[in-house]
């Protein structure tokens, strides 16, 4: 997850590259006496704000998180989508319009400004970034943070912790006293101080914390600083009481903003059955003619309250899949068709729940509907499992678009912790960007099966 400072800077350098190649096109291609920003201020202004919209929308600020090669393909289909938008939205303004010409030399430069800027990120990435270092108070789950900061923060380092010596690898050498926390901190060039469970704090430890963490220094507890750095909640680390002194988890309380997001489920799905209902008619023909069997397949899914309901969806496996119980799904799973395994990478089959979403069974943004039987194993198993029912199920949601499609108690309890977070912080601005980052799941699809 890409922190709000970092992705500012980084778009920063794109509008830098658009405003670059924006001057370079107007004094190419138009015509001498006139200037691309004084006279073609719409067009000018409507491909900044497309590139930044699809920039954003297709993550193309996980610069150093992915393979340049993925990189390079986010940047692409930005380009390719932001160009035909700009040129789209500024068509009724005609003397504010680029021509082909103009249109053709922007996108190429602005392409190879944009992409050019992250691979110099790549080639000096060591040298540009400054890395988390890390100094643990106490040892408790200090497992569970490595690898929390081994799949978020891959280059941060733990230094080690301030405690008893010898007390557990995971946390890295014992450094010293805990009354030494702070030069410890200077001496190692600790950037974050976390406070874990078994921290041995007394009140003069405490308020020597205090006093540096109002200086400016970082000192967090450890479900802080897992929700901020990892944005899930750590099932292993809250308890009932932690849970009702956070602040969040107050969307029951909050007539409002159940009343609008009730609203806005409604105008978005019957938006997007506009350009859905073409493709719906088109999948139904592909899944009749490849195999016989229902087109829309139903099943009882638990929603609010653990109330069940009728799920809609296109029927992507054989009709015979579940012959034999109810199974989790799995990567390469031979029940599905070849039809159900297009449809499935781009979520296609989950069309018809626009129907569940204008019933009221489900809302567009929400944790993933699972069935009764598969509710009570988790429930069983894993703590805090049936707070996910406290709202309703979504067609897409927080921990759809960060985690892939999951397929064993281990997927369930990870995803449990995105559902956890969203939950805790819902909010309408958090339901926008899931739909953005829905867009770009949709658009470079991961673990969908």
């Amino acid at each position: 997850m890409i922190s709000f400072y970092r992705m500012a800077l980084l778009q920063v350098l794109d509008i830098l590259c658009l405003v670059v190649a924006l001057t370079i096109s107007g004094l190419t291609t138009i015509e001498p006496g006139l200037n691309v920003f004084d006279d073609y201020t719409g067009a000018s202004l409507f491909t900044v704000f497309f590139y930044l919209l699809f920039f954003y929308i297709l993550d193309a600020y996980s610069v150093g998180m992915e393979d340049f090669k993925e990189t390079c393909g986010r940047v692409l289909v930005a380009c390719v989508l932001a160009i035909i938008s700009s040129a789209t939205a500024s068509y009724s303004f005609d003397h504010w319009r680029f021509d082909r010409e103009t249109a053709l030399l922007l996108f190429c430069l602005s392409m190879l400004f944009c992409l050019g800027w992250r691979f110099l990120y790549y080639l000096n990435a060591d040298k540009v970034t400054h890395p988390l270092r890390v100094l643990f108070i106490g040892v408790d789950r200090a497992g569970k943070v490595r690898q929390m900061l081994a799949e978020s923060l891959p280059k941060a380092t733990i230094l080690g912790y301030v405690g008893e010596p010898g007390q557990a690898p995971d946390a890295g050498p014992c450094l010293g006293a805990p009354f030494q926390a702070l030069s410890i901190a200077r001496e190692k060039g600790a950037t974050i101080i976390v406070l874990l469970p078994d921290a041995p704090i007394d009140d003069d430890i405490a308020r020597d914390l205090l006093d540096a963490k109002l200086r400016g220094a970082m000192i967090v507890d450890i479900r802080a600083f897992y929700e901020h750095v990892a944005h899930r909640l750590p099932i292993g680390l809250i308890t009932d009481e932690w849970l009702l002194q956070s602040e969040g988890f107050s969307l029951n309380t909050r007539g409002s903003l159940r009343r609008l997001k009730r609203a806005l489920d409604v105008m978005i799905s019957l938006l997007l059955l506009i350009p859905a209902g073409p493709v719906m008619l088109i999948t139904a023909l592909l899944i009749r003619l490849e195999s016989p069997g229902p087109v829309i397949y139903t099943q009882s899914r638990v929603g609010l309250f653990e109330k069940e309901f009728t799920v809609y969806k296109f029927r992507s496996m054989r009709t015979d899949a579940e012959k034999n119980g109810a199974v989790w799904a799995k990567a390469h799973d031979d029940r599905v068709t070849r039809v159900g395994r297009i449809i499935r990478k781009v979520r296609i089959d989950e069309l018809p729940q626009i129907w569940n979403i204008l019933k009221g069974d489900m809302s567009f943004i929400g944790p993933r509907p699972e069935r009764m039987t598969f509710v009570r194993q988790l429930k069983e198993s894993i703590p805090y499992y049936g707070m996910r029912h406290m709202v309703k199920p979504g067609l897409t949601g927080w921990a759809q678009v960060c985690y892939p499609y999951g397929a064993s108690e281990d997927d369930a309890r990870r995803k449990l912790e995105y559902d956890l977070y969203y939950i805790k912080n819902m909010s309408i601005l958090l339901d926008i960007h899931i739909i953005f980052k829905t867009v770009g799941v949709v658009l470079f699809p991961k673990g969908a099966r």
